[in-house]
């Protein structure tokens, strides 16, 4: 009768070792779903705010080269009114509340100077009435220099970028 009840409490030990060992795996495994969720949440809030500043990009640029032409304002002026754009759109998206998320332009990315430096306007008369603008950035003399910013999470990160090349058309019927 003595071996049976050492047998019995020796296998309910080895139960209940087994059960915390599962507990434990359990809860290890729950800890990291929780946090792959939440780096997931992150990392989507993070596409998100970029996807947001590239169409709001598109957007400022199409609507100054849309209003320089509409005000028969010369290539280098228009240059400079799109880019003086960029600048004030830029520095608001960094303001911005994004929830847990920032935004952070290299500082040249802001820079009038920098934008104008590395950035052509050409505009073209299609026909007697359409007159359409096209915005380069061009990335300088080597093409190598870019518009950059991170939008940064606690743990995910991705980047902004109006590389060399980059360019936007916008016409005008009159």
């Amino acid at each position: 009768m003595n071996e049976k009840g050492i047998f019995c409490f020796v296998l309910l030990l080895a139960f209940f070792a087994i059960q915390a060992r599962f507990l434990a795996e359990t809860t290890e495994a729950s800890a990291k779903i929780e946090m792959a969720e939440e780096l997931g949440f992150e990392a989507e809030k993070t596409w998100l705010a970029r996807a947001v500043i590239e169409e709001d990009t598109d957007i400022a640029i199409k609507e100054a080269l849309h209003q320089g032409l509409l005000l028969n304002l010369g290539q280098e002026e228009t240059k400079i009114f799109v880019n003086n754009k960029l600048v004030l759109l830029f520095s608001e998206m960094e303001k911005a509340n994004w929830e847990g998320i920032e935004i952070e332009f290299k500082p040249e990315s802001k820079n009038l100077q920098f934008l104008n430096e590395n950035s052509a306007i050409a505009v073209e008369a299609i026909d007697k009435k359409t007159i359409m603008a096209t915005y380069y950035f061009t990335g300088g003399l080597l093409k190598n220099k870019k518009v950059y910013a991170e939008i940064k999470g606690k743990k995910a990160m991705l980047e902004f970028q109006i590389p060399a090349g980059y360019s936007i058309k916008e016409s005008v019927v009159g």
